[in-house]
């Protein structure tokens, strides 16, 4: 991650956490989910976006592990954000994730 202009990095933290939530609650992915959350290690892997986040980073960048510290920190942050604004806008927003 190093000499990244800005919007390097801020396509870098769309990205991994764009990845991040769908993995974590996209639609398309349930039937995969539903069966890897059986398994006690992605059932916390996959309810934790600064977990989430870091493997998303990780891959992304090709094993940078900076990268991957940094997008677990972004996805974290973004999805705290995420969950505070939609539960003012639509409080059942994650009753069906």
């Amino acid at each position: 991650m190093t000499n990244l202009s800005a919007a390097d990095l801020f396509f870098f933290t769309l990205t991994s956490y764009g990845l991040c939530f769908i993995l974590m609650y996209g639609e398309i992915l349930d039937p995969i989910r539903k069966e890897l959350v059986k398994i006690k290690f992605f059932h916390k892997l996959l309810s934790c976006a600064l977990c989430t986040g870091f493997w998303c980073g990780l891959f992304l960048s090709k094993l940078n592990w900076r990268a991957a510290l940094y997008s677990a920190a972004a996805c974290y942050i973004l999805n705290l954000i995420t969950d505070i604004l939609s539960s003012k806008a639509h409080p059942d927003f994650r009753d069906h994730l």
